[in-house]
């Protein structure tokens, strides 16, 4: 089925006549991969005398699919029920942040800025889905 989108365009074949489906596919496994590259960054910062002292909080970072087109990197709260205590803390978002002169680490602001700069390992995700949706 053939459809018009405006003066010049035409679509059609299999991706296009069920889009939606196919696209956010490929979107959604594109973010899930995203997601571990960004979990992989927030873990690669905390390290001995950089929010590591135990191993727990970087064993508790970690991503998944919210709902459609909505991936969420966090400290434990997709995959354990809720974040760990102290990760509010060590990020630097905690009220004690403000009463106390550690102002956090940022691990996770830090990432989220780096994911919004679409480097080359981003793009080449979201290549790499969007062409095998299509194909």
């Amino acid at each position: 089925m053939a459809q018009n989108y405006g003066e010049n365009v035409t679509v059609q074949g299999n991706f296009f006549d069920h889009r939606n489906v196919k696209f956010a596919k490929a979107l959604n496994d594109s973010l899930l991969d995203i997601g571990a590259l960004g979990s992989d960054d927030v873990k690669r910062q905390l390290t001995k005398g950089h929010g590591f002292k135990t191993g727990v909080l970087k064993g508790r970072v970690g991503f998944g699919l919210v709902k459609n087109l909505h991936v969420q990197i966090d400290a434990g709260a997709l995959n354990f029920g809720r974040n760990i205590i102290y990760a509010a803390w060590v990020e630097g978002v905690s009220s004690l942040n403000k009463r106390s002169r550690f102002k956090g680490y940022f691990m996770f602001k830090k990432t989220a800025n780096y994911l919004k700069k679409q480097p080359k390992e981003v793009e080449a995700i979201m290549k790499h889905h969007i062409e095998k949706a299509l194909n």
